[in-house]
């Protein structure tokens, strides 16, 4: 009887828990939120660059433009075409009228006195008054606003 009350003896004492589970829902779940997050901010900045795209483009040829009109190779007429098509498509915007002005031009006056100016060198058909700095200055202004705006 010895052994009986020793095996009751042992009887008492508990094996240990079993090893939690909790590390490995920590990985799984790491291994699942990391990707998905990585994925977003991933086309989060690909949305950013193509949104901005047009505006940041027009900047650059903006600058190509500068540099050809001020060396004489383009004259007023083909800058002032050229100008307005580059404000129109870096502004995202379907037509050039001094009533709609985008979100980046915050100088209505501004605004209104480059399209009368574009508009004069581009429709008239004698020779009008010459082509101004200032509206490629406005225009460097506005595409930079557009682009912050954009990204």
């Amino acid at each position: 009887m010895k052994e009986g009350l020793a095996l009751q003896q042992l009887a008492d004492v508990l094996p240990p828990p079993a090893p939690g589970w909790g590390w490995v829902w920590i990985i799984m779940t790491a291994l699942l939120v990391l990707p998905v997050a990585a994925l977003w901010w991933w086309m989060r900045i690909r949305r950013a660059r193509y949104h901005n795209a047009p505006a940041r483009e027009a900047r650059r040829r903006l600058d190509q433009l500068r540099s050809a009109w001020q060396s004489q190779t383009v004259d007023d007429r083909e800058a002032a075409y050229r100008l307005a098509a580059l404000l129109r498509l870096g502004l995202g915007i379907a037509q050039l009228t001094a009533h709609h002005r985008p979100a980046a031009v915050t100088d209505s006056k501004a605004w209104e006195r480059t399209l009368g100016e574009l508009h004069a060198l581009r429709y008239r058909h004698l020779a009008g008054p010459a082509l101004s700095a200032d509206c490629f200055r406005y225009a460097e202004a506005w595409l930079a606003a557009a682009q912050r705006t954009l990204s």
